[in-house]
């Protein structure tokens, strides 16, 4: 088989033309050639395998395996949690339901081409609108398992693939101004460098672009406690999280997942400075949100 002529069954978005005028080099954002079992930069001479028909490889595997040890072992226990997940089906449908729904009245104001970073299955396109372009990016093929169709009655998305990008957030594989909008659904927390992440998302969103973040095991705030912001968690939950809070005067750490990164707020306030301004911050249930949009 030729250069460019590359044997991808892509349900949605699968055109060559657009994929070569889509996608760069993650390293270096360079122009890309592809060939029949491999994509090479034509500037860094970087090469990427292809080994499956239903997405892009474009995972820099010399610095995971080389740097990113730890991330290598955070993303395996996260894998083996959502496969011991998806074996009980209606246990997996009513995590998404409960994780999701909340947050599907802003996802239904998305428009244009929408990145999702660490978006795992492609769930998420079920509360999409009809007309959004949707773009999966996430480091494990384990989420391409004929699994996730069990779930399709609930979610008939589910019943084809996603347009598949195998990559990372800290090295999008996209030009300058090319989103709308980027998802990180619980993803950040699992990140080996959030803040690159950061960076990478304003470096591809278009002006006035949409960052939604949603992250796990934050620290609240006092004045969070104050606004009474976890009361649609229960008073028990509440009542544990201010506890916790308690503790944390004694310099003690907030409690940390073992498969997540530590993030401050302070650190997301810097790395966003003079690059996105806060349209929103809310707790959604357990999760710290934010939408921000690119200045």
């Amino acid at each position: 088989m030729s250069k460019n002529e590359m044997q991808i069954d892509f349900t949605q978005l699968a055109n060559v033309h657009f994929l070569q005028n889509l996608l760069v080099c993650p390293l270096c954002q360079a122009r890309l050639d592809f060939y029949h079992d491999a994509i090479a930069c034509t500037s860094c001479a970087q090469k990427f395998p292809q080994v499956q028909k239903n997405c892009i490889d474009l995972l820099p595997d010399h610095l995971v395996e080389n740097e990113w040890n730890q991330w290598g072992e955070r993303q395996q226990e996260m894998e083996q949690w959502y496969s011991d997940l998806i074996a009980i089906p209606l246990h997996a449908e009513w995590c998404f339901a409960n994780d999701y729904t909340p947050y599907a009245p802003l996802l239904a104001t998305l428009s244009g081409l929408v990145l999702d970073i660490g978006g795992g299955n492609g769930v998420v396109r079920h509360f999409l609108p009809k007309d959004v372009q949707y773009i999966l990016l996430e480091p494990s093929l384990e989420w391409l398992a004929t699994e996730w169709t069990l779930i399709a009655k609930r979610y008939p998305c589910m019943e084809t693939k996603p347009f598949f990008v195998r990559g990372i957030g800290e090295y999008l594989p996209f030009p300058q101004q090319s989103f709308d909008a980027v998802l990180s659904f619980w993803s950040m927390n699992h990140a080996h460098q959030p803040e690159q992440v950061f960076h990478e998302v304003y470096r591809v969103l278009r002006a006035g672009g949409r960052f939604l973040v949603i992250l796990e095991d934050m620290e609240p705030l006092w004045r969070d406690f104050a606004a009474r912001t976890y009361i649609t968690l229960g008073v028990a939950h509440w009542a544990h999280t201010f506890v916790q809070k308690l503790c944390c005067l004694g310099r003690q750490k907030w409690s940390l997942q073992n498969d997540h990164v530590r993030i401050q707020e302070s650190e997301i306030q810097q790395w966003i400075a003079g690059n996105f301004q806060i349209v929103r911050r809310s707790w959604i249930g357990q999760y710290l949100t934010f939408e921000l949009q690119k200045i």
